[in-house]
């Protein structure tokens, strides 16, 4: 593993590498740790993000900006006009969740996934459907992944349908679309990112909508594919009730690539055992390393139970010891962490979560940090992350 976590001025970077024999695994984290007006941290971050993307040639597959709503147009121009002096592509697809600033700027930071191709050809490229958008295609070795961002529940007119239980359903619709587009099938689908602008109010909808649509296409039940590894979380992208992610990886060869669920851990059960249709992660062999993206996890319990209701540090250092329970499994330890995303109850909690990690005395993780309600009220701390073992 290659770390590069340099601190300019406004922002924090860290790069995160690890070498395959034919290709090397990028992750990128400009996170903004100081109080500044959006303009100038939009500006340093994008200008650090694009210089390491043409100096490394990393060729992007997923990226995440985190903001307010209402500076994501001025951000976006920035991140455009930037890209396009650095010669970067200027349709590189871009998912914009709004979850409120913990740390002073109305513009968070954002996050990138890519690859280096060692052969030294273009391996990634931007593809597009009408009913899923533009995604990223990766051609790696033996592999196909698809990676589809900010699908929406837009019927065929492009208006988006009529209530959250409806967009839910076209969301899902959308996404069987796109990857038949592309040549891929729902039972490939490996990871999902789930963000809803009102999440505890129909949280429940969702789960059952999402569960339908899965054993409809061949997902869980028995016989069925494993359901992918996701995170369902509070964010909002624009005016649509929900928007999601998805992550579809397509083996050319028996031996590319190993794919396989985490559906348990000595300190959580199957998630589906309390209505949730997704695994506790996805582990990705590729070239002698894994790479684990662990779903969205909080504090609960083997019995599907939230624990240390109304404690903050408590419910912090749970999700940490989940995360690390998974990762142990695999034989890594949350140093092995290249990417993670925090997503805090309130102010309190984020502080909560401070004190704990300075407590423990954790290692520097690569993280972005937001506020946003979790999938139970009484649930203040969630935490997503990739791994590379």
């Amino acid at each position: 593993m290659s770390p590069h976590s340099p601190q300019s001025g406004l922002c924090r970077i860290d790069l995160k590498r690890s070498e395959r024999p034919s290709f090397t695994e990028c992750h990128l984290t400009v996170s903004v740790t100081a109080a500044a007006g959006v303009a100038a941290a939009a500006a340093e971050a994008y200008r650090q993000a694009a210089a390491i993307l043409v100096e490394s040639r990393i060729q992007p597959i997923q990226e995440k900006a985190y903001g307010l709503t209402t500076v994501r147009d001025e951000v976006l121009r920035i991140r455009e006009a930037t890209y396009r002096e650095h010669g970067l592509a200027g349709v590189l697809p871009v998912t914009w969740l709004e979850g409120l600033p913990l740390q002073g700027c109305d513009f968070v930071g954002l996050q990138i996934w890519g690859v280096i191709d060692a052969r030294g050809g273009v391996c990634v490229e931007t593809v597009e459907n009408p009913a899923s958008g533009r995604g990223r295609l990766w051609r790696g070795p033996g592999v196909q992944m698809l990676h589809l961002a900010s699908v929406t529940g837009t019927n065929p007119d492009g208006q988006l349908a009529d209530g959250h239980c409806a967009q839910a359903e076209r969301v899902f619709t959308n996404i069987g679309l796109g990857l038949a587009a592309h040549g891929f099938r729902y039972p490939q689908v490996a990871r999902t990112w789930i963000y809803n602008g009102r999440l505890l109010e129909w949280y429940g909808d969702l789960n059952r909508i999402r569960t339908a649509h899965f054993r409809r296409v061949g997902i869980g039940g028995e016989g069925g594919a494993p359901f992918p590894a996701s995170t369902g979380i509070q964010c909002r992208s624009g005016e649509e009730e929900s928007v999601v992610d998805v992550l579809a990886v397509a083996p050319e060869r028996a031996d590319a690539i190993a794919v396989a669920p985490v559906r348990c851990s000595p300190r959580q059960d199957q998630s589906f055992n309390y209505g949730s249709a997704f695994s506790r992660g996805m582990i990705f062999g590729i070239e002698g390393r894994r790479t684990i993206h662990i779903s969205g996890t909080a504090s609960i319990n083997t019995a599907g139970d939230s624990t240390h209701l109304g404690d903050a540090e408590c419910q912090s250092l749970e999700t940490l010891l989940s995360i690390a329970a998974i990762l142990e499994q695999q034989g890594g330890t949350l140093r092995d962490i290249t990417a993670a995303t925090l997503f805090c109850k309130d102010r309190a909690s984020w502080e909560a979560w401070c004190r704990v990690s300075r407590l423990l005395q954790l290692p520097s993780l690569p993280l972005i940090a937001v506020q946003a309600d979790v999938c139970r009220d009484d649930l203040l701390i969630e935490m997503e992350a990739v791994a590379v073992i």
